[in-house]
């Protein structure tokens, strides 16, 4: 209790720690083969990242949001800072490496059905540890968004969430270092069905589910692509369909936009079952645009994708 008598009136609505990158993003007619070439039908570039693109769909929905991480003093770092300053992202937290290079994905969509293949070069940059994190933009938020990219940096700032009563998303995409000690201090675990069925060990969800749940989290919400999401709560399955949209151009980035807007969903007091359909509808639009980021919708969108369903 004294712990969370501590903690200032929120700042942000979301506040997260993680991953930032900057992404060339273009798209083929079909992907070439070994000794091939395709041109690229278009090109573009923009900030990326799991919890970067996050944070940018929530001051894409009107609300405040804080990053925390690191990019180096180069070229792609300055652009990736950049990107999220012209979002109106706080950067308070974002630590510029000298003499370390950013980290840089190149993301390629087919042109016909919105998939996507990514390849990526990380930044030289040290990873986060519990030191680096700064304690008062932690808590400055009503909720706290993670992934797995500062693994030690991410179980200090989950632990000062729980401290303060604040609840935290969990996004992780891959078994790696810390997985068992992110999930156990997880309020929300939102994960993709391949990483659920993987660690839950069993291709049945359901079975799946259970060993997320074992870990007593307020909800374990798994992302499944174009079949939508399904959620469990003890002993409920709640699924929610992935809405249709027209054009779908590329799926690049729509599970972080997903978890950006679940975590403002929170903030906003939302229920699960409207909290899930809010942020695939959010998820869904996203798809319409080539890039990460450049078809994340404002709330008056989505509102009009929900009204009319």
């Amino acid at each position: 209790m004294a712990a969370m008598a501590e903690r200032p009136s929120p700042e942000y609505d979301v506040v997260g720690l993680g991953c930032c990158c900057w992404d060339l993003v273009g798209i083929v007619e079909h992907y070439p083969g070994p000794d091939d070439k395709q041109p690229l039908l278009e090109l573009i570039q923009q900030g990326g990242g799991l919890v970067a693109t996050a944070t940018v769909t929530v001051t894409r929905l009107g609300g405040k949001a804080c990053f925390i991480g690191r990019v180096g003093d180069d070229e792609w770092g300055a652009k990736t800072r950049q990107s999220l300053v012209a979002e109106g992202v706080s950067v308070a937290g974002l630590q510029v490496m000298e003499g370390h290079t950013s980290q840089v994905a190149i993301c390629i969509a087919h042109g016909t059905g919105g998939q996507r293949t990514i390849m990526y070069k990380y930044g030289s940059w040290p990873l986060m540890e519990a030191g680096d994190v700064p304690r008062r933009l932690v808590v400055s938020g009503k909720v706290l968004l993670l992934d797995l990219h500062h693994p030690r940096a991410a179980l200090q700032a989950a632990r000062w969430a729980q401290q303060a009563g604040i609840p935290t998303v969990v996004d992780i995409e891959r078994p790696g270092p810390h997985v068992d000690e992110l999930l156990a201090l997880a309020d929300y675990p939102v994960v993709p069905e391949r990483f659920a069925c993987r660690y839950g060990g069993s291709d049945d969800l359901g079975l799946a589910a259970r060993r997320f749940l074992d870990l007593h989290p307020r909800a374990l919400v798994v992302t499944q692509g174009e079949r939508g999401c399904t959620a469990f709560v003890d002993d409920q399955v709640i699924y929610q369909p992935a809405f249709p949209v027209q054009p779908l151009v590329d799926t690049t980035g729509a599970g972080d936009v997903f978890h950006g807007a679940f975590a403002y969903g929170l903030a906003l007091g939302y229920d699960l079952p409207y909290n899930l359909r809010f942020a695939a509808a959010v998820a869904a639009l996203k798809c319409r645009k080539l890039g990460g980021r450049a078809g994340i919708p404002t709330m008056n969108e989505v509102l009009r994708l929900l009204d009319g369903t």
